[in-house]
């Protein structure tokens, strides 16, 4: 049985070998219709994709220089908006503080101009009303002194004798020095 084991292998082995053959061969024939008939479509979406491929490429070159350039002009745009904003800020900080000085300074002088005008008037108010303080006490002590004289004169009927109780300022040394009353 050993004798014929050897060449039925051999021959199932070839058998195999036949048919792997056979089914390259018809994958081959295959793979060639696929790309027969995939050169075509190839070649339409070569001849439209290519173009419009050239077409966009020509039109990028053609912007790009443009872009370029409105990259350059909006980056300095950017870097011209930036120091302006930085004079901005610089000269509103400035006129801030000079404003700020100008009103304190102005607040001292009106302070010192209000001190002034209270100190004036207090002085007027010394300078007026002591006078008319001594005129109201002027008029009060002669009105007091024709009231308490209208009172006696109305008190007393009967009229006095002036012989007797009255002396003449002359004659009173202490009537004549009011100091002395003192």
């Amino acid at each position: 049985m050993a004798d014929w084991v050897m060449p039925l292998f051999t021959i199932v082995v070839a058998v195999a070998l036949l048919m792997e053959t056979l089914v390259i061969a018809v994958m081959f024939i295959a793979f060639r219709r696929l790309t027969g008939r995939i050169e075509p479509l190839t070649d339409r979406v070569q001849g439209g994709v290519f173009p419009l491929i050239s077409q966009f490429q020509l039109r990028t070159d053609e912007i790009q220089p443009r872009i370029s350039d409105a990259i350059i002009q909006a980056s300095e745009v950017v870097h011209s908006a930036r120091k302006q904003a930085e004079r901005t800020d610089r000269v509103i900080t400035e006129t801030a503080d000079r404003v700020g000085i100008k009103l304190l300074q102005a607040d001292q002088k009106i302070t010192g101009t209000l001190e002034l005008i209270e100190d004036t008037g207090s002085r007027i108010r010394r300078v007026v009303l002591a006078p008319v303080r001594s005129i109201k006490a002027l008029t009060a002590g002669i009105q007091t002194g024709v009231s308490v004289y209208r009172k006696r004169f109305h008190e007393s009927a009967e009229p006095m004798d002036l012989s007797e109780e009255w002396i003449a300022p002359e004659a009173n040394p202490a009537a004549s020095n009011p100091r002395t009353q003192l």
